[in-house]
């Protein structure tokens, strides 16, 4: 299922809890910012943006000031990768259009040049720091005016018809089921934790498969009773690169190749690797999402079918067009 999400302009006296909540949820709760910093005086005269999905529930923010700046653009963690982002930051640009501004500009964090270029962006100076991170320029000319159509909801990914009733929740009660993880301990705890509960399918997206995550002799157990339990179980696990994992060993690649017909070891095609987060799927009902590879962070749902589909539809583009490494074809001889 693919979950339908919409951008509308929100008022920030009547929404100011939800923005609130979002901002908190991503600057002072996973980027550490202070929040005396987060906060300032130009909320008010802001115009503001909020993603919703098809539950209602709010999943993105982003504001845009008088002067021109594009700022405080927050996308929740487990809704990353879905375009999200880029829909609020596209929004923001054409209501700077339609006000008749020629130009737009923003501070990008440095790992978010790229996405920022894409969008139309250009940097400008040099590295900055802004709230204990580092920040880069970045403009855009936006040219002649467009007419105005501040009040037209923006479709951002389409919801299928046959879509899972749900009541509406606040923001507060949908993040009851998610469990925020912090370090590499807890993470790997919530890996496993996650393969334990699968029943027919774990799928596992990993930059190099890190030891510290992946490699545990208890995770190792965990999957290759879940593959003897029932023989229609299957293992996926798709990586950036093996180098580490062939030289310096790996308990998952020995288990595939005890169990080659359950446990499939792939490379991703090198047309396609620019995801950045670790991810691993069960039943297509659960997961644990780690959004940076580098950032010992990120969150286990037992239980949220929309989102893990949504991770599941990217996957299967990355395995189908994956590659099996000859090192790979070595081991299992």
């Amino acid at each position: 299922m693919t979950v339908g999400v919409t951008i509308r302009q929100a008022d920030w006296n009547e929404d100011r809890d939800i923005l609130r909540k979002l901002r908190e949820a991503v600057f002072i709760e996973e980027q550490n910012v202070p929040r005396e910093l987060e906060w300032d005086d130009e909320d008010a005269g802001a115009t503001h943006f909020l993603a919703q999905d098809h539950r209602g529930q709010a999943v993105g923010t982003a504001r845009l000031l008088p002067s021109g700046q594009i700022g405080r653009m927050a996308v929740l963690a487990e809704r990353r990768g879905f375009g999200i982002g880029r829909a609020l930051l596209d929004a923001a640009v054409e209501a700077a259009r339609a006000e008749g501004r020629y130009g737009v500009f923003l501070h990008a964090q440095t790992h978010a040049l790229e996405f920022y270029r894409k969008a139309g962006f250009e940097p400008s100076g040099q590295v900055f720091d802004e709230a204990g991170i580092p920040h880069v320029h970045m403009e855009m000319t936006l040219g002649i005016p467009f007419s105005p159509q501040p009040d037209a909801p923006r479709e951002v990914i389409k919801a299928e018809a046959d879509r899972i009733p749900y009541e509406l929740p606040s923001l507060q009660d949908s993040r009851d089921s998610v469990r925020m993880l912090e370090g590499k301990p807890d993470l790997a705890d919530a890996i496993g934790a996650l393969c334990a509960h699968a029943r027919r399918e774990v799928s596992i997206f990993a930059q190099d498969l890190d030891p510290d995550l992946f490699g545990s002799a208890e995770l190792a157990a965990i999957l290759s009773r879940f593959a003897r339990r029932n023989e229609q179980a299957t293992v996926r696990i798709l990586v950036h690169d093996i180098t580490r994992m062939v030289r310096d060993g790996h308990q998952l690649l020995e288990l595939s190749r005890r169990l080659p017909s359950s446990l499939l070891i792939r490379v991703v095609h090198p047309d396609m690797r620019d995801r950045s987060e670790n991810f691993v799927l069960a039943d297509r009902t659960g997961l644990v999402v780690q959004p940076q590879h580098d950032v010992e962070r990120g969150f286990l749902n037992l239980n949220d079918a929309p989102l893990t589909r949504q991770y599941g539809d990217v996957f299967v583009r990355l395995f189908d067009r994956s590659l099996t490494d000859p090192n790979l074809r070595q081991l299992n001889l």
